[in-house]
């Protein structure tokens, strides 16, 4: 009866842990008013802004449980088992990642229903299927197209010719090309939890290399994983754990800078950036650059870096617009007419559209800006371990004199800031979809922190509170996060009409911009499958069209989310 208030007042007197604890309650605390302000509590949030959206489903209760984690560490009996979990990740980090990557396999099949939710991710993987069969680009029946791709989305996610029928990605095919191997075996679910478990491995060896400490390698790891940021969008099929590990492939690579080590970097750096857009990778990599230039023997570093760079950016970046272009005819955006075919001007006009495109995406600071990147913070901390981002900030602060670890540092900023001149809002996509190709300084940095602390010290208690932490989380705040991404993935697949198993059968799917339902419009590249999702124009203007093409289609369904159409025989025009 007397042991455990001599122990509270232990914990107490430990100022660090304290402050800590203090500031994750009110930083908890201004989240919570913040969604509520932004999402217009008490009125229900509006689907069709996701950001909002997910901010009151979804990031509500994760304040909530964020707060109540960080009070329950701090009042545990005991943090010697938080501590040696530590310890055990340290000594084991490749069965550490193993176990990962199973648990994240697990994950996307059956958390996120091996479901490209966003067209980002469906674009990404159905070019990989492209890549898969042996070809550059899928084909659909040219008169289906209108219907295969949903009109809004024609020449955003998808390009493709209403003469040849060929269709491809918009976007640079670096990605889709990772995930190739994993769709020729059938299994492009586990590209995105390998590239993290790889990743894990990663942050928990740069944490080791730039303290000295083995132990840091655990901590590292353990507060990636504790965070369901980290976790959740390595189940989906974004781009983004590619951005992550190949930025941290390229830091780790230029802590010495060797001719070999450069040239790699640069190699690395050229496929970041042709692995969706160039964005993530150029604000990462733009303070190693400079420093690398500002170094000694700096216009050689620079010419070696450079020429590493040429590896992929050259002819992936330049050789995928000439593809695109030759779809449409090769006078995609009409800068030199409708005749030009000559490459150069096919380039030309490739560049001219991400010029256009630019220009409409990027802006001055703005107080909506300003908003929707506190949005995105408000994300960024309630996906993570709480008090991560003030941990790294700690490491930062105590190694800024340090080369490596300042510019750790000054990526992440970027980043941030760099998002400061972009208007989009994220969308579709769990935590701080845009700040995730830098999130690994994040565990890193605060690895540093919690290596430089005192055990003798005032903070001498920290680190045991932080391992509680971590710990919590990844076992409660892991588990809300899947339950609530399984939730919304299950309402979205509600919206599709019902589809009969084994059947060949076109579905029209109602497009319902505020529900997204124009998603859910997702084909294979060669229309192998049973089941072929079209946009719907109408109920009348649907069974005109399978009474045209199909005539012994029959109507096996219809209501509000569209109809189902079950094909006697083997659909007419696949492939052509």
């Amino acid at each position: 009866m007397i042991s455990r208030p001599v122990s509270l007042a232990r914990w107490s007197s430990d100022p660090c842990t304290r402050g800590l604890l203090a500031m994750c309650v009110l930083i908890g605390g201004l989240s919570i008013i913040f969604i509520l302000d932004y999402s217009g509590y008490p009125f229900e949030p509006y689907h069709f802004w996701l950001v909002e959206y997910f901010l009151r489903t979804q990031d509500l209760a994760g304040s909530a449980l964020l707060i109540a984690l960080a009070l329950a560490a701090y009042f545990a009996p005991t943090r010697s088992t938080a501590l040696a979990f530590v310890d055990a990740v340290s000594r084991h980090p490749w069965r550490t990642a193993t176990i990962t990557f199973v648990v994240l396999c697990i994950g996307t099949l059956y958390v996120e229903h091996n479901h490209p939710l966003a067209q980002d991710e469906y674009a990404a993987l159905f070019q990989s299927r492209v890549f898969a069969a042996g070809k550059l680009t899928g084909q659909f029946p040219p008169d289906l197209i209108g219907h295969l791709i949903v009109p809004t989305y024609f020449n955003r996610f998808l390009y493709a010719s209403f003469e040849t029928g060929q269709v491809a990605s918009a976007y640079w095919p670096g990605f889709a090309l990772l995930l190739t191997p994993f769709s020729f075996v059938h299994a492009p679910w586990a590209c995105n939890p390998l590239l993290a478990s790889l990743a894990l491995v990663l942050i928990g060896r740069l944490a080791v290399r730039l303290t000295g400490a083995p132990r840091s390698g655990g901590w590292a790891m353990l507060l990636a994983l504790g965070s369901p940021g980290f976790g959740a969008m390595a189940i989906t099929y974004f781009s983004m754990p590619a951005h992550l590990l190949f930025n941290l492939v390229f830091a780790w690579l230029l802590l010495e800078r060797t001719p070999r080590r450069l040239l790699a970097a640069g190699v690395v750096g050229s496929y970041a950036l042709i692995l969706h857009n160039p964005l993530p990778h150029t604000l990462f990599a733009l303070p190693w650059i400079v420093s690398v230039a500002r170094g000694a023997d700096g216009r050689r570093n620079l010419l070696l870096l450079g020429a590493g760079y040429a590896v992929f950016a050259l002819p992936l970046g330049f050789g995928w617009p000439l593809l695109l272009s030759g779809i449409q005819g090769h006078a995609q955006f009409g800068l030199f007419g409708a005749h030009a075919i000559d490459p150069a001007h096919r380039i030309a006009e490739y560049f001219w559209d991400w010029h256009v495109k630019l220009r409409s995406a990027i802006d001055l600071p703005s107080i909506f800006i300003l908003t929707e990147r506190t949005a995105d913070l408000t994300r960024l901390w309630n996906w993570a371990v709480p008090g991560l981002p003030l941990l790294a900030a700690a490491g930062w602060w105590l190694g800024r004199r340090e080369r490596e670890i300042r510019l750790l540092g000054l990526s992440l900023l970027v980043t941030l800031g760099g998002y400061m001149f972009v208007w989009f809002t994220q969308g579709n996509g769990w935590g701080a979809r845009y700040f995730y190709p830098a999130w690994g300084t994040l565990p890193v940095l605060a690895a540093v922190a919690l290596a430089r602390v005192r055990t003798d010290g005032i903070c001498a208690r920290l680190p045991g509170y932080v391992a509680s932490l971590a710990v919590l989380s990844l076992v409660l705040a892991t588990a809300l996060r899947a339950a609530q991404i399984r939730s919304y993935i299950d309402g979205e697949l509600t919206n599709r009409p019902p589809v009969m198993p084994g059947e060949r059968q076109i579905v029209f799917v109602h497009i319902d911009r505020r529900g997204y339902t124009a998603d859910l419009v997702q084909n294979d590249p060669f229309l192998r499958d049973k089941v072929w999702f079209m946009a719907s124009y109408g109920p009348e203007y649907d069974a005109e069209l399978m009474q045209r093409r199909y005539p012994g289609a029959r109507l096996v369904t219809r209501d509000g989310r569209g109809e189902t159409y079950r094909l006697d025989s083997s659909p007419k025009g696949a492939g052509r």
